[in-house]
């Protein structure tokens, strides 16, 4: 699905105030959904065609059994890796990961770095 910047105005959430001049703008975005994988993927693009944004999300889960036996799905971590292209070309990378989901006592894990190239964000 590809739609305008204008429909996707939270784009730019989560990015640090001091980088909010040095990013470049979206023109438009490409959502990619694999439900069988509980994986979503959000692609911004400039006026040029260029990837200058991704948000990628995923939730693992594992497959168990209910107290009475009965099969059941439970989402045990969920990994959310944002990236925004600087215009020195440089990429600015947060990832957001809670662990645990399936405990009384998840765990949150924010990082925020810059990586050289795109090839290393591994998204």
């Amino acid at each position: 699905m590809t739609e305008g910047a204008a429909s996707r105005p939270g784009w730019s959430q989560g990015l640090p105030g001091t980088y909010r001049a040095a990013v470049v703008v979206p023109a438009r975005f490409d959502t990619h959904v694999d439900e069988a994988a509980c994986a979503r993927k959000l692609n911004g693009f400039d006026a040029g065609g260029r990837r200058c944004f991704v948000r990628h999300d995923h939730t693992a889960c594992v497959d168990t059994f209910d107290i009475d036996e009965f099969p059941l799905t439970v989402a045990v971590r969920h990994e959310r890796r944002t990236a925004w292209r600087l215009q020195s070309g440089q990429w600015l990378m947060s990832v957001d990961r809670i662990e645990r989901l399936d405990s009384c006592a998840p765990r949150v894990v924010n990082e925020t770095w810059l990586a050289a190239t795109e090839a290393q964000l591994g998204l």
